[in-house]
């Protein structure tokens, strides 16, 4: 196309994508049927899932720290052949390479279990060995300020393509103590010394006010300790709680999309008495407010001067929401009371457990669960309380949605009721589900029609380099067309970490090309 108009340059907040890569595990362990459980005969199923607890970034490289969960049924080896259930985890750790990733960048990672195949021990009939084949993946971005030039300028001839991005309206953190006091339960002999506690948290919930994210999530901590009996044996006990706090962020808007990352960062278990203990857990809250913008850019120009950058961003596919009505009759389980009068229902949790993409179309799973308060039918009219998890299985039609994509699902309860007649209860919730489908995208794109100020780095040679402000090493490096090892390597006595405008550094040019 050919421009007759000024041109217009817009600015864009963007997490402009650093690197990205996956990296297969193989984890390998033993488990062990808990006591007091009868011996495994046969094993019908197993429902395995991972969930990622940490990631550290170090020069080009993510640590990943992780826990693979199997839900294991199986037939007891037992003249009943009962069927029972045991409840196993596996940690993991392994790391992925990423060129130009630092400390202080963002980082997101999910994993996926690919296979588990779980052996008996030939030694010992109550133990197996456990081999899965994780596939873990990890993005790191870095926020940066680009403008872009949107019209093609008079007298130029442009190549114009529109691009859909998550513009960056703010981002906010914020530490919070989340604390709870609890008893050792019933079926665990009283602590005499706790030996070591982890924690674990995640966000349940998340809501977007004016100027304000508020976040509800799950604490759950570990405790292995000595028991206070004469043999002193260990033992372990865990326990979940709930949390809820907000994160200031400014221009944050209702309808607008919200991303939060939870970090422990430490968590200490006091003994109150032997059958009494408190947790203390330090949460550090991240919120990344966004809101989708569409923009036209200019990849390629003729007949002008024009500066080019390289734009590397999640991309939008497409986005959009659908309703789902769920309903569930049941009686109420024992022991429990009939209801006589439902006083309160509420949504406890909403969970997606499962996205998968096909072509043009993004299939959701998860639960809802429900929290119900009632009247007893019986004399003395006593208030109960009952709990049920709802499932659900939909899916949102997205054009351009493939698979490898990627995938956020964000669900919102707007109805829910209970009603209760004879021994029966009735639920019904009414839930949307918003699902966006991004795609990492890279594109050179003009960001000034000045011309660019010359750079002289002469190849094969090494230059003196003034650190301007938001320079890092990654940045250097991709400017003047060499690598973040090779700066590093002509500066030992420099911390790349620390960079300071005004500071000056070695930077080898690109080689000469033969």
């Amino acid at each position: 196309m050919v421009g007759n108009a000024a041109p217009a340059t817009e600015r864009l907040r963007v997490n402009q994508v650093v690197s990205e890569d996956t990296h297969q595990v193989v984890v390998r362990g033993k488990i062990t049927v808990p006591d007091p459980k009868p011996d495994v005969q046969k094993i019908l199923s197993t429902d395995k899932s991972a969930r990622i607890k940490k990631v550290e970034l170090v020069p080009d490289k993510a640590i990943v720290e992780g826990t693979l969960t199997l839900q294991i049924v199986y037939v007891a080896f037992e003249p009943s052949q009962s069927v029972h259930h045991m409840h196993q985890q596996l940690p993991f750790t392994t790391y992925v390479d990423l060129p130009g990733a630092m400390p202080g960048m963002d980082a997101t990672a999910r994993v996926t279990v690919e296979d588990v195949s779980i052996e008996p021990d030939p030694n010992d009939p109550r133990r197996f060995d456990v081999t899965a084949i994780l596939s873990v993946f990890v993005k790191v971005t870095e926020m940066q300020d680009v403008d872009v030039v949107t019209e093609c300028p008079s007298g130029a001839t442009c190549e114009m393509e529109t691009i859909k991005v998550a513009n960056v309206v703010g981002s906010g953190t914020r530490q919070v103590i989340v604390s709870e006091d609890f008893r050792v339960p019933g079926d665990k002999p009283p602590v005499e010394k706790i030996l070591e506690v982890d924690a674990t948290a995640e966000v349940t919930d998340k809501k977007l006010i004016k100027n304000k994210v508020i976040i509800e999530g799950r604490v759950t901590i570990q405790v292995l300790y000595v028991a206070a009996e004469p043999d002193q044996p260990v033992h372990q006990l865990h326990r979940s709680f709930r949390f809820s706090d907000f994160v200031e962020v400014d221009g944050a808007e209702q309808d607008m999309d919200v991303r939060v990352d939870v970090k422990v960062e430490n968590a200490d278990v006091d003994i109150l008495d032997g059958e009494r203990l408190r947790a203390d857990v330090v949460l550090m809250l991240t919120a990344y407010v966004t809101e989708p913008k569409q923009i036209n850019v200019i990849t390629g120009i003729s007949g002008v001067e024009a500066t080019m950058a390289r734009l590397k961003i999640d991309h939008v596919v497409g986005e959009d929401s659908t309703q789902v009505v769920l309903r569930d009759t049941f009686e109420t389980p024992d022991p429990k009371p009939d209801v006589e009068k439902v006083l309160d229902v509420t949504v406890q949790q909403v969970e997606v457990t499962e996205t998968k993409i096909i072509s043009d179309k993004v299939i959701v799973r998860g639960f809802v669960d429900v929290h119900v308060v009632y009247v007893a039918k019986k004399p003395d009219q006593a208030v109960h309380a009952l709990e049920r998890r709802l499932y659900f299985r939909t899916f949102v039609e997205i054009e351009g949605a493939r698979e490898g994509l990627d995938v956020d699902v964000r669900p919102v309860v707007e109805f829910i009721t209970a009603e209760a007649e004879g021994p029966n209860v009735t639920l019904e919730v009414v839930l949307k589900l918003t699902v966006k489908v991004t795609e990492s995208l890279q594109r050179d794109v003009v960001i000034s029609l000045a011309p660019a100020p010359p750079v002289i780095c002469p190849p094969g040679e090494t230059i003196d380099y003034t650190v301007q402000p938001g320079d890092t090493y990654w940045k250097i490096a991709q400017r003047f067309g060499t690598t973040v090892e090779a700066i590093k390597a002509a500066n030992p006595d420099k911390d790349p970490y620390n960079l300071q405008p005004g500071d000056v550094i070695k930077v080898p040019c690109a080689p000469a090309k033969g």
